[in-house]
């Protein structure tokens, strides 16, 4: 889908490359094969894992127009279908993998170091020795995990979009995205948890020496308050800059007023 992007027509000729294998065996006929190609490489762009569910629905009504007794008629609406599908599954992916799914896989890659005893991503000067297959566990993990989902859809929505094609919402009914992406947010965001307390606990634990417990749950709870805070704006439907900005404003008004030292409190 990607390899052939340019600024043009953006995904074009990795659509038709991809749809050019059921085409063939759609249309015997030379002038017909060339027509069909010629129609896909018009201008398309969505998300590149979600773009199978329109492949699967195109592939179906070039199959359903080549057997049709009148085919203009079903082409005519052809462009249409794609491109709503198109513009659909773009917003629905972006969130997914690129506002979800790949940012987990940096946590999970964090996690299983964490878990293995390897903490070099944290205190950049530790010299302990770690294994190599430590060392990959950590971001094969993540790999894994995003393959799993990218696979699962591009075969799904090939294999749904094939089989309710022709119509302008072919697949948006085939799973509750927005519960899906509401799961994947609230699992985003214990990974995040995770990650802060493991990160904040250690860094306040080794340099905090023999501090007051006041002192220890103060470097515990600023992070743990910037994490509250984002979700708080968030459920009200405050923008991710709105929440810095609190932050920022807070941040100003405990290092100013109370005295804090903010490079001293975890280094």
């Amino acid at each position: 889908m990607q390899a052939g992007w340019n600024y043009e027509r953006f995904q074009n000729l990795g659509f038709a490359f991809c749809l050019q294998p059921a085409l063939e065996k759609i249309y015997q006929d030379k002038d017909a094969l060339k027509a069909a190609l010629l129609r896909h490489l018009q201008i398309f762009n969505t998300q590149p894992y979600m773009a199978s569910f329109v492949l699967g629905n195109m592939a179906s009504l070039e199959e359903k127009a080549a057997a049709s007794p009148d085919p203009e008629a079903r082409l005519k609406t052809m462009l249409g279908v794609k491109l709503a599908l198109a513009s659909s599954f773009a917003s629905i992916g972006d969130r997914i993998f690129w506002g979800r799914l790949k940012p987990m896989t940096a946590q999970i890659c964090l996690l299983v170091w964490a878990a293995g005893g390897f903490y070099g991503w944290l205190f950049t000067g530790l010299n302990t020795p770690v294994s190599i297959a430590l060392l990959l566990a950590g971001p094969l993990a993540g790999i894994v995990f995003y393959s799993s989902f990218a696979v699962y859809w591009r075969w799904h929505g090939l294999r749904s979009g094939y089989a309710c094609g022709g119509e302008a919402s072919c697949g948006l009914d085939r799973s509750d995205w927005s519960l899906l992406i509401r799961r994947l947010s609230t699992a985003g965001f214990l990974m995040s948890l995770a990650v802060a307390l493991l990160a904040f606990g250690m860094l306040a634990f080794l340099n905090c020496g023999s501090c007051r417990t006041g002192d220890f749950l103060l470097k515990m709870g600023l992070p743990l308050a910037v994490l509250a805070l984002h979700r708080v704006t968030r459920f009200f439907g405050r923008s991710v800059f709105f929440a810095a900005g609190l932050v920022l404003a807070v941040s100003i008004l405990l290092f100013s007023v109370l005295g804090l030292q903010p490079f001293k409190l975890y280094l």
